[in-house]
């Protein structure tokens, strides 16, 4: 499982203007993120977490349970809508990446 820091760094994004990204990526998530198993189990490992370093560790624990939480949250995320990207992707800024390409070499 490969861990991405940004949105930029996710290869189905990466060569896509920022709003372009933007779009792809919220409507995937919208669409497709809670539909898989493995995002509802890392969510609910978000919440143990958090409530763990609650109950031993105070608001702190619950930040760093929450925080450890979310990063394997959203790693889970972004490589359970990665197949999902690539076909939005493909569908909605191909041609329009093919017909830049087309203008350019007129």
């Amino acid at each position: 499982m490969q861990i991405y820091w940004s949105t930029e760094q996710v290869p189905e994004l990466a060569n896509l203007k920022p709003e372009q990204s933007k779009q792809a990526w919220q409507f995937c998530y919208k669409k497709y993120a809670y539909k898989h198993w493995q995002v509802w189990a890392s969510l609910s490992l978000l919440g143990i977490l958090a409530a763990l370093g609650s109950k031993y560790f105070g608001i702190i624990g619950a930040a760093i349970g929450g925080g450890i939480g979310g990063g394997i949250f959203g790693v889970v995320s972004v490589n359970v809508l990665r197949p999902h990207l690539r076909d939005y992707v493909s569908s909605h800024f191909a041609d329009s990446n093919h017909s830049n390409e087309s203008n350019s070499e007129d």
